[in-house]
């Protein structure tokens, strides 16, 4: 089959899937959007992989992700362009993820021009995300612009072949919109195992930033309006009144400019913020801490799984997360003893959750075995590819349920 993949932010795991349907010997062109800044990329060549193109897609006007009306025009233009790439391409088959419903409209018409399936991996409800941005920026808005983009999200949700659901909440929220059942699919997300191993601590990047013989906190993502940043400052702050350990941020988004304002005078060896680290080297990164962050805000709970903590599990290090505990990546830490879920709304409680952890050597190496261990039983990509190639090419395939594994030895705690 021709499949045409346009993932928006060019996260790994979208690209891994990718790369396991070329290998089947499909022909596949995956894009994503180049001007995005605010998400890390996975790898995004596509060399010594046959049937497979990988490209970055740009447009002629600014992409300015916090103003509204030129964001929604940036969106139409990348829809526009992606339509034209899926135009000379002619697919049989159209996967579509992480793109806001003004592009996805557009790439949609263009699948029914091109008579191909349409398969909507919903990655975010976008209603419920624009009420939250635009209730802390624009109350007045916040109603007609969630009510706007949830009857138009619906509406593309009722035209797809597919829709792809990350979490069972998100599988609750379509169907009261009347998607028919056997259109919805749950596929939970998941993160290259390959690609993000277990590492010592003491590496070449640990030694580079100080931290290969110092207890390490790290944060490693996008920091936006969704996150808390307030807490990894309460952290910060804790860790500067102690010496006790360093917390290092590798992040971007509007969550770490207001950060990089509110610590300029924290020193060095307690806290560092940088951009994106190469992907290259995530799994040295990762394993240079000894307790991986992720954060998410009570109320954004409800339409964003914050897919970092997947990557987390890789890397086979403890996670504390500051989430709602309803909310699918909180669910997933819990359910893998891979680390602790504190309240967001609790500055005091996310660093006394803190320093337990640090206080608590043999819970942290429990908690790591946990999370790669989980990720061994969960992210198998032969499995999860033959779950999408069944709704890109319906009855074609016939998979067997993912295989009970046996339990995965004891891993020897990393120095």
């Amino acid at each position: 089959m021709r499949i045409f993949v346009n993932e928006f932010s060019g996260h790994p795991f979208q690209i891994q899937l990718s790369r396991e349907l070329a290998r089947r010997g499909h022909e596949v062109e995956h894009v994503y959007f180049s001007g995005n800044t605010s998400t890390p990329k996975g790898t995004v060549t596509s060399a010594s992989v046959p049937n497979l193109k990988i490209s970055g897609l740009n447009i002629q006007i600014e992409f300015a992700k916090h103003s509204i009306r030129r964001r929604r025009a940036a969106d139409i233009e990348y829809g526009r362009v992606a339509s034209e790439a899926a135009r000379r391409f002619k697919p049989d088959a159209i996967l579509s993820s992480n793109m806001p419903p003004d592009g996805q409209k557009i790439l949609l018409n263009e699948a029914r021009q091109q008579n191909a399936r349409f398969i909507y991996w919903l990655q975010d409800i976008y209603g419920l995300a624009v009420r939250f941005v635009l209730a802390r920026r624009m109350k007045f808005l916040a109603e007609l612009g969630g009510a706007y983009y949830e009857s138009l999200e619906k509406k593309l949700l009722l035209q797809s072949d597919s829709v792809v659901c990350i979490s069972d909440a998100f599988v609750e929220y379509v169907r009261k919109w009347g998607i028919q059942e056997d259109k919805i699919h749950l596929i939970e997300n998941w993160s290259p195992l390959d690609e993000i191993t277990p590492m010592p601590k003491n590496n070449a990047w640990a030694r580079e930033n100080g931290v290969a013989n110092k207890f390490c906190f790290m944060y490693s993502g996008t920091l936006g309006m969704k996150h808390r940043p307030e807490l990894l400052l309460s952290l910060a702050k804790y860790l500067a009144s102690t010496g006790e350990a360093k917390l290092i941020v590798n992040a971007a988004g509007v969550g770490a400019d207001w950060l990089h304002e509110q610590t300029r005078d924290l020193p060095s060896d307690v806290f560092c913020l940088q951009s994106f680290q190469p992907y290259e080297r995530l799994s040295e990164v990762m394993a240079a801490a000894d307790v991986l962050i992720a954060l998410l805000d009570s109320d954004a709970g409800k339409f964003a799984v914050p897919s970092k903590t997947l990557t987390y599990l890789c890397a086979a290090r403890p996670i504390l997360m500051a989430a709602p505990h309803v909310n699918q990546a909180a669910k997933v830490i819990q359910n893998a003893k891979a680390g602790v879920v504190a309240s967001p709304d609790s500055p005091e409680d996310f660093v006394a959750a803190a320093k337990e952890l640090m206080d608590r050597p043999d819970e942290r190496a429990a908690h790591s075995q946990c999370a790669r261990a989980y990720a061994e039983r969960h992210f198998n990509i032969g499995y999860i590819a033959d779950r999408f190639l069944n709704l890109i090419q319906p009855e074609s395939i016939s998979f067997s349920p993912l295989p009970v594994r046996a339990p995965a030895a004891p891993r020897a705690s990393q120095p």
